[in-house]
């Protein structure tokens, strides 16, 4: 976990950490949060997302808040995600989740939720929902 959360702080820096994706790694980001929906592959997806967030936003950050291993093998981070948009000035202020799939060390997959508890429900940890 503790090389997740140092692959964060890389990411909230503008720098993801290239050694924690696998080659084959994707992304899969359903977010009307940010204009970065869609399907990203490799490192360099992880790149084009950063980019993407650094051209909307003059101020961004995701800031994880839990990690939880769930019974499938999957880590669970509970997500703040903050910025302000470039230009427009609007703030956002959202609690999302993201699902990380890890295979010999590094990450191979993850899928962002809007909702920490799709996410949660989604690698049965349903039990565990947020009030």
């Amino acid at each position: 976990m503790d090389r997740l959360q140092a692959g964060y702080e890389a990411f909230s820096r503008g720098e993801p950490d290239d050694d924690l994706l696998a080659p084959d790694y994707v992304l899969h980001q359903a977010s009307s949060i940010v204009d970065t929906a869609g399907v990203f592959e490799g490192p360099g997806g992880i790149r084009d997302v950063v980019a993407e967030l650094e051209e909307a936003f003059e101020d961004f950050s995701v800031e994880p808040e839990e990690f939880t291993v769930a019974p499938t093998g999957e880590i669970v981070v509970l997500v703040h995600a903050r910025g302000r948009g470039r230009g427009s000035g609007m703030q956002i202020d959202n609690h999302i989740a993201h699902v990380w799939t890890f295979r010999e060390g590094r990450a191979v997959r993850t899928v962002v939720y809007e909702e920490p508890d799709e996410a949660l429900e989604a690698v049965g940890l349903g039990e565990m929902k947020r009030s």
